[in-house]
């Protein structure tokens, strides 16, 4: 029997996932998730933007070569945030309510075990991690003064403010999971010009890693002092007593969330892999490509949030036996984000050099830049197709159609189109190997979707 605690919880809840119309519970899910991926996208953008205003092409190759390492703590993030929240959606879409706090419990602790782990490999292993990043004699110590800020010391921090954050999300409290990744992004956006530049600390590429750990920091506490306050109406519980390696709970959340950590390792392996090409023609490719990468992050934020944002309200009717209602909220995701992405790949194409000199008043760099970004640009409706399907198999705890997705994605197709195109066309079809592989997974990506759609209902 339900306590009167839970009774008004379950009340907020429905109200959005089940009775609220679809375009207005797609937009209170997914634009306050859209917004913080926005300010995430100005966050990155602003180490290369800042660092970019030293002109020092080997202090801008240092973050663009950090930049996998960063991408792993997503390994982490993915395996407990995604795939903890993705449980804690479809507990409360069958009313148990005691195995949501559990999820939540689990889902924070691991991530906390496994984030020290990450951080203290790093810190034994990192000149081994700096060759194989393809850091070279000019750029391997501006590269670990980075890294030192933002992975021995800042792990930690980047890995829970996240997980925290899709915790939150899944029951339904999309703002404030908004506004405690925001507020991390928003003090970085302010240190990063302090500590980078000559007229602040003058430390570059090192002031930029400590901007990230303090800021990192600063959106742990935020989320831990939103917990303290609603303890009692929240779902999300840090109570360690309630954490316990239950099997059935592990199970479910590593088979969303392992998936979801092996697609973000191939990210970082294809990442490595186009970093190790792009260092051969030199410190200008490499920097290009890093803003390149930046400034495409911005559509690639916004596909990711919205995806995410909309993915408690699938997951939970889904788990409740409303199929009908899953499938307009994603048609209606898909409709309004496809318009959205092409209007936005015609801008990055038609304005590909000026957007690149935005970010450093070098010619040879522009000139690399603006093919790369015509190159990358080209994919992003296929992109947004393929992680909006896969934010619906995770959503809906179908971890093995996501993991299918991230092989193909990157061992199938990606990786060894980095090498054929590298070869046809010598660097500048390293940008083209992310439209290719994107292409083929949006075909088979609405095929699956399809699929879902016409399934029978499950009992909730």
């Amino acid at each position: 029997m339900k306590n009167e605690k839970e009774v008004s919880v379950d009340a907020q809840k429905t109200a959005l996932f089940e009775s609220v119309t679809i375009p207005r519970a797609v937009m209170r899910m997914a634009v306050p998730t859209v917004l913080s991926s926005l300010v995430m996208v100005i966050y990155n953008l602003a180490d290369t933007y800042f660092v970019g205003m030293l002109n020092n092409p080997t202090e801008n190759a240092a973050v663009t070569l950090a930049a996998p390492v960063l991408l792993a703590f997503n390994a982490v993030i993915n395996l407990f945030g995604v795939g903890g929240s993705s449980l804690m959606s479809r507990y409360l879409g069958q009313r148990k309510y005691e195995q949501v706090r559990k999820s939540s419990a689990v889902s924070f602790y691991c991530a906390l075990g496994f984030s020290i782990l990450f951080s203290l490999a790093f810190a034994v292993f990192h000149v081994q991690m700096l060759g194989i990043l393809g850091t070279t004699e000019d750029t391997s110590a501006a590269t670990w003064q980075y890294l030192k800020w933002t992975t021995v010391c800042g792990a930690v921090p980047a890995i829970l403010n996240v997980v925290l954050a899709n915790l939150v999300r899944a029951e339904g409290s999309s703002l404030h999971a908004s506004i405690g990744t925001m507020s991390g992004c928003i003090l970085n956006i302010i240190l990063d010009p302090i500590f980078i530049l000559p007229l602040g600390l003058n430390m570059g590429a090192a002031g930029a890693g400590l901007a990230t750990f303090i800021s990192n920091c600063a959106a742990c506490i935020y989320f831990f002092a939103l917990l303290r306050i609603k303890r009692g109406r929240t779902f999300v519980c840090v109570n360690p007593r309630l954490f316990s390696l239950d099997t059935k709970i592990l199970k479910q959340i590593c088979a969303v969330g392992i998936p979801a950590a092996i697609q973000n390792l191939l990210n970082v392996t294809g990442m490595t892999v186009l970093n190790n090409f792009t260092a051969s023609y030199g410190s200008d490719a490499v920097a290009a490509m890093g803003i390149s990468q930046k400034i495409n992050m911005i559509p690639m934020y916004i596909t990711m949030g919205i995806s995410q944002g909309i993915m408690p309200l699938v997951g939970y009717n889904y788990a409740s036996g409303n199929r009908a209602r899953m499938k307009s909220a994603v048609m209606f995701t898909a409709k309004i984000s496809v318009a959205f992405i092409v209007l936005m790949s015609l801008a990055y194409y038609i304005g590909s050099r000026e957007l690149i000199g935005l970010f450093m008043k070098n010619e040879e760099v522009i000139a690399y830049g603006s093919k790369f970004l015509r190159g990358m640009c080209i994919g992003l409706v296929f992109l947004m197709i393929d992680f909006l399907a896969v934010g619906v198999f995770q959503a809906c705890g179908m971890g093995t159609s996501s993991l299918i997705f991230a092989i193909l994605r990157k061992v199938v197709l990606e990786i060894p189109a980095l090498f054929i195109l590298n070869r046809l066309y010598p660097l500048y079809g390293l940008a083209y190997a992310q439209t290719t592989a994107e292409f083929v997974l949006a075909v088979a990506a609405v095929v699956l979707l399809r699929r879902i759609f016409r399934a029978p209902a499950i009992a909730a």
